[in-house]
């Protein structure tokens, strides 16, 4: 009992070898070809950043949802202001409401606007 035929073991071979071709062509696709994430606002809460880059907004006293804040798009002043104030060990809280994209996780949210309750 013949399984393949030649004509049919071709079409076997072209199938695997489009499909290689289909596979390295995923691979090369850059990442900037991703959809951007949704727009979205967190908040208000209390917001406190350990470095430059990352901050962290709870929602909740005590804070029951956290939220992983990227501040790299935002204006140098809002950046400063972060940086200068809302450290984790600050007197006064820094409590605002972000907006701007979610990231790979909806926790983890890339900052475009801040607005301050204080």
């Amino acid at each position: 009992m013949r399984l393949l035929t030649l004509t049919g073991m071709a079409t076997v071979l072209a199938l695997l070898a489009s499909l290689a071709q289909a596979q390295q062509a995923v691979k090369a696709a850059p990442a900037a070809a991703a959809p951007p994430g949704l727009a979205t606002s967190a908040g208000p809460g209390r917001i406190t950043c350990a470095t430059a880059k990352m901050c962290e907004l709870g929602i909740g006293n005590p804070a029951k949802l956290k939220y992983q804040i990227t501040i790299e798009a935002l204006s140098a002043e809002d950046k400063d202001r972060l940086a200068k104030q809302c450290k984790p060990a600050g007197k006064t809280p820094c409590v605002v409401t972000i907006d701007g994209t979610e990231m790979a996780d909806p926790v983890k949210l890339k900052a475009t606007a801040i607005k301050w309750y204080n």
